[in-house]
This record gives structure tokens, sequence and C-alpha cells, in this order.
């Protein structure tokens, strides 16, 4: 089984397809492109079909739609077309972009594929994602077996005549969790504009504790012109995994904001296997996932409410705490395997 990633960066979606080839016998992780990675790379069956830089015609086109994110976030149309005679056997394509290499297989050879969308396009009014909607449209006519990461996502691929099966992308719960934990609010993100990273910044100065803001920035800019107005937050930029755990070992609670982000977004399904108490927004597909265990909040003033609640409140911080741990039990990686696995075999054999 294949398993099919445009790029081999760090996100979200480079997650998820990593996992799958990691906990899935027998599969294999093709890359069309690698980029900046601080994920680890074993046990995992890769191939990078294509060496070097992305073309500037599509550099130039990607920006258009998603500037914020920088030059590793280009589509690249070429290498999309090319990996269409490289690529053998049944396959699950990530994201609908990538997918687009499924369907040209499909029109040339009648290979059968799936596709898993992390955010659909359909629900994008302006006339600039014409063309985004029009070829994810194609790709997921064609496609023996939609996958999702949210409800939120399969809602709106239903109501295009879609029906998605939802898989939420998992983590790796620890045999046991931390109740002593410091007054560290944790942010985990690859941060970009769009991410609003101001935001955080402006919580930054009301919370009772610290704030620090992990993961990988898209651009040097943007970075530099958030410490240049939010010198206070703790800001870390890329970390070793095993960095990162510690800070999910340490800290009292994980705060993630969402702007019609449809994914659950990795960063709150890694903090919930520390057992991290949980604070979202309804902009973000995560708000799926708050059930005792956090708060779904309306806004930013809201959320510094509950991040102080639960910093002066020990009682029910550990008991958030506890709820967070028994959710991400039942969303580890060896039970998200297991049911792409089935999905796969069932659909295309």
């Amino acid at each position: 089984m294949n398993i099919v990633l445009r790029i081999l960066w760090t996100g979200g979606v480079t997650r998820v397809a990593l996992e799958e080839a990691r906990n899935i016998p027998g599969s294999k992780l093709i890359v069309y492109r690698r980029a900046r990675t601080y994920y680890d790379l074993s046990n995992v069956n890769l191939q990078v079909l294509f060496e070097g830089k992305s073309k500037a015609i599509y550099r130039f086109i990607t920006s258009i739609y998603a500037g914020h994110r920088g030059d590793e976030a280009t589509v690249d149309l070429d290498r999309i077309i090319k990996a269409r005679d490289l690529i053998k056997g049944p396959a699950l394509f990530h994201d609908q972009f990538s997918g687009l290499t499924g369907y040209l297989r499909w029109r040339k050879y009648k290979e059968d594929y799936g596709v898993y969308i992390h955010e659909t396009s359909l629900d994008s009014r302006s006339v600039k994602w014409f063309l985004p909607r029009y070829l994810e449209k194609i790709v997921l006519s064609h496609s023996r077996v939609i996958i999702t990461n949210s409800r939120w996502n399969a809602e709106i691929l239903s109501s295009h005549g879609f029906k998605a099966e939802v898989v939420y992308p998992g983590c790796y719960p620890k045999e046991r969790i931390n109740l002593d934990r410091e007054r560290i609010v944790l942010a985990v993100s690859l941060w970009d504009e769009g991410r609003r990273p101001e935001i955080y910044g402006e919580i930054a100065k009301r919370i009772k504790g610290k704030l620090i803001m992990a993961g990988s920035w898209a651009r040097k800019d943007t970075l530099e012109e958030f410490k240049r107005k939010y010198g206070d937050v703790i800001v870390t930029g890329p970390l070793k995994e095993e960095e990162l755990q510690n800070l999910y070992n340490r800290a009292s609670v994980l705060i993630r904001f969402g702007f019609n982000e449809k994914g659950p977004g990795m960063g709150v399904l890694e903090a919930m296997s520390y057992g991290l108490p949980i604070i979202v927004n309804d902009g973000l597909g995560s708000k799926e996932l708050i059930d005792g265990n956090g708060y779904v909040v309306k806004n930013w003033e809201e959320a510094i409410d509950k991040i102080n609640e639960i910093l002066e409140d020990g009682d029910l911080r550990r008991k958030m705490s506890i709820r967070s741990w028994e959710i991400a039990k039942e969303l580890s990686w060896k039970n998200h395997a297991m049911r792409i696995k089935e999905l796969i075999e069932e659909r295309l054999g």
C-alpha cells in the first residue's frame, strides 16, 4: 500500500502520512519533494521521487493562495503530473493536490485510488478559489474512498454530494501522565500570518503564567515582526521531538485558535496524549475533541478567563488532564492506522 505525500516538511499533513506509513505493515511513504522536517523518519519505508527546489512559476501560483506559508508550501504541478507514471498499486493520496496524481493514474491506467482530505476548499466562495474547487471536485468524483479528519470537513463534503469517512489523526498516549505541572501555557503550530500569532501575544500579557509558542515559522519576516511586538513571549522556533515532548509534559494547558481550519490540529492531539487540558475556539476542528477535557471559546478574551481558571484551580486541571488522556487513548496512531488499512483494503482491494 502506498501513502502519497506532496511535501515532506513539518506540518500536520506530513505527520499523519508518516505515522500511517510507520504503523501500516508493508506500506511505503512516497514523497514528491523533501523540505525542512524535524520529524522522526525511523521505521518508515520512504521514497522521495524528485530532487531540487520548486519552479518559480509554481511558487508564484501558490503564493496567490498561500503566500503566508512561504515557498515550501508550493504545489508542484509538474511533479504531480510526472508522478502519474511512477506510482503503482493501491494508493492513498494526502490532500486534493496529490490526489490529482491519483486522478491522472485513473485516467491513464484505470487504477483506483483513495484521497485523505485535510482541508476542503469546497466552502471557499471567492472567485480566486474557483480553480482549486474545480480540481478538488474532479479528484473526489473519481476517488474510490474519501477520508477526512473531522466531522466538520465531512459535513461540507456531504453538502456537495461527496460521502467521506471520518478518521481522526492519532497520537501516542503516554503510559502515565504528570499531574504536577508548571504555570506554562503552551501553543504549538506551524506559525504563519494565517494563524494570527498576535492573538497569542495579547493573551500572554493577561494570563497568570508564561506563554510558550512552540514550532517552526513559515516565514522569517513574520517571526521577526512578532518578536519585535511581543518580546516577552517565549518563542522556541523549530524543536526536536524530545524537546517538544518535554514541554507537553511540563505545561498546564494548551491553547490553539483556528480561523475556519476544519482539521483538528496535530498539536492538540499530541498535547492530549500527555494529559493537557485544551482550550480551542470554535473556528478549529479540534472543538470536536473537547468533552470534559477543556473549553471551546468564542474569542481570545474568553480564553484568558478559562486559562486563568485552569491555572488557579489545581483540582479542575487534574480532572481535565485525566479526561484528555482518556480521550487520547481512543485516538492512538495504532487505531488510526487500523481503520485506514481497513478502508483501503475494502475499497481498493
